[in-house]
Parts: C-alpha cells; sequence; structure tokens
C-alpha cells in the first residue's frame, strides 16, 4: 500500500528519534495563540506547540499525558515527507519501552498511540494521517538488533545510557537473561545537572546544549579553558562512578559490551579511557528506533 508506513520511533526523555533519522528535543512550548517564530510550529487541536527545546519533566509512564504523542507528531511529518506521500498516511508505529517495565506498560503504550482521524499542521503543512498499528518492544535489546549477527552465539552486555535512566542488561545466544535486566536512574540528564551545579558554585550557568557539546569534546569559545577541564573532570568522574555500579550488579566487562543511546555516544570517550571496560561496540542514538523498525517488519511479515 503506497500510503502505508511503517516507522521506530523513540520517544525519549532527552530525544525524540525515529529509524528515518529525525531527531528532537523532547520538549515544547505550548500556547493558544501563533506564536512570534513558526519554526518547528506544531498546530494540533487548535493549540500552537513549539517544538524542540524546553525539555518536559521527566515521565516513566508516558501514557498519563498527551506530551509523547505531540512529540511524535513531527516525527512521523518527518516520515510521512520522506516517503513521499500525498493525501492521508496510514502509519503504523514499532516503539519502546525499558525492559523493567515492558511487562507492565506494553498494553497501555500501544492502545496510547492507536487513533484514527488525526489531523495536524507542522511548519506550515498539513496532515491527516492514522495511526492503524502499534508494536512495542523492549528498549535496549532493539539496538542490539540492528547488530544481532555479530552477537548471536556469544554473551554479551547490554548497557543503554538514555536521557533519565541507564538500562543493563545480558544476553546470552541471542536471548536475553531475564534476571539481569536493571534501570538505574543515573542518565544523562543526571551527569547535566551535576556540571550546571557545580559552575553554579562559580556564577557560571550554561545551558544544558552547552554542557553536551563541553562534553562532547567542542571547545567552548566563550568560557575559560578551566571550565572545560572541570566539565570533562566531572564526566570522568560520572562515568567512572558508573561502571563500577554496574559491574556491582554482576556485570563482567571481560564479555563484550555493547553501548548504545544517546548517553553512550556522548560518553564514549570516556568509557573508552576507563581501565573497566575492555572489548566495546557503540551504537548511535538511532539504534533503539532502527531496531523498532526491523522488528516491526518480521513482526508483520510472519
Amino acid at each position: 500500500m503506497r500510503n502505508r508506513i511503517l516507522l521506530g520511533i523513540d520517544n525519549g526523555n532527552k530525544c525524540t528519534k525515529t529509524s528515518e533519522g529525525y531527531v528532537s528535543e523532547s520538549g515544547f512550548t505550548k500556547s493558544n495563540y501563533e506564536p512570534i517564530s513558526t519554526n518547528n510550529l506544531l498546530v494540533y487541536e487548535g493549540k500552537f506547540y513549539s517544538i524542540g527545546g524546553n525539555r518536559l519533566s521527566v515521565q516513566m509512564d508516558k501514557t498519563v499525558n498527551q506530551d509523547a504523542f505531540i512529540l511524535s507528531l513531527p516525527a512521523i511529518a518527518d516520515a510521512v515527507n520522506k516517503a513521499g506521500v500525498e493525501g492521508q498516511a496510514d502509519i503504523i508505529l514499532g516503539v519502546g519501552l525499558p525492559i523493567v517495565s515492558y511487562g507492565t506498560l506494553k498494553k497501555k503504550f500501544r492502545e496510547y498511540f492507536l487513533k484514527r482521524g488525526i489531523e495536524f499542521n507542522f511548519n506550515k503543512k498539513d496532515y491527516k494521517i492514522n495511526v492503524i498499528d502499534c508494536r512495542v518492544y523492549p528498549q535496549g535489546y532493539s539496538s542490539l538488533i540492528t547488530v544481532f549477527n555479530s552477537y548471536r552465539n556469544l554473551l554479551c552486555n547490554v548497557i543503554d545510557i538514555g536521557g533519565y535512566t541507564v538500562d543493563i542488561f545480558r544476553v546470552e545466544n541471542g536471548i536475553i537473561d531475564t534476571t539481569s535486566c536493571y534501570s538505574l536512574p543515573d542518565g544523562i540528564i543526571t551527569l547535566i545537572a551535576n556540571v550546571q551545579q557545580e559552575l553554579l558554585k562559580m556564577n557560571i550557568r550554561l545551558t544544558e546544549g552547552q554542557v553536551q557539546d563541553i562534553i562532547a569534546g567542542k571547545e567552548p569559545v566563550i568560557f575559560e579553558a578551566d571550565v572545560k577541564e572541570i566539565v570533562e573532570a566531572i564526566a570522568k568522574e560520572y562515568t567512572e562512578n558508573l561502571l563500577a555500579k554496574i559491574q556491582e550488579y554482576g556485570f563482567e566487562f571481560r564479555n563484550a559490551t555493547v553501548f548504545t543511546g544517546g548517553g553512550s555516544m556522548l560518553l564514549q570517550k570516556y568509557i573508552e579511557e576507563s581501565s573497566r571496560v575492555k572489548y566495546t561496540e557503540f551504537l548511535d542514538q538511532f539504534a533503539n528506533a532502527r531496531g523498532y523498525k526491523i522488528l516491526l517488519e518480521q513482526e508483520l511479515r510472519r
């Protein structure tokens, strides 16, 4: 069907990503009136949403409000444009949940997205869509699916460093060891907040984006060199403490370890410099979303 689109969406606490390469901060500013700037402007049910920036508060159960759904609409618009679909589009979504809440929230999260007759405008273009089906998959494991053949006969650790949580588990011969599944409240948002608090003592106020840039190794243009050193020292300490904590949960880093999630990409340098880890592979921030789409395609072929 020409108007049918399969799409993986990773509704992260920090960023919303898709299998098609769309990414945006998981936040918006809501208004009853059209704002001055119409860039990344979503109009839905008579309200105006400036998408990106102003990250929303963390929601472990995203079905309690419309926020995740609203943030998914620009992602769907991006997929519709890339598919070249004109007129009404039928969307089949692949989405994900942390492994520890997968069983309890799976049905609820699936139903949350199932809607027909959705009309919205994004960046001055009208869209009409039906979300005709939605399948829910476990985060982390879904990203491993993108490189599954490399690990199908091995025991490996999977560490998914997200915005709010760090999800960890082991996979042996392609099967999740359910006794090894943990979700730690130590995501990258925690690190950024620690950096901001430390710099406030020096009366320096950095945005989340500025902190991320420094951690990622981009040269801060307007700040002194010692600011960069402070940020890097905090990031290194955070990384070491996180790896030590994971080891305390019984994870052996002499086994292959797959790091996934946007936080893993941000901390790659610090993880690689640590003496704790031996054999690592880093998957990019889109890996979960791509994995959802792969699993979705496999499921629909059965």
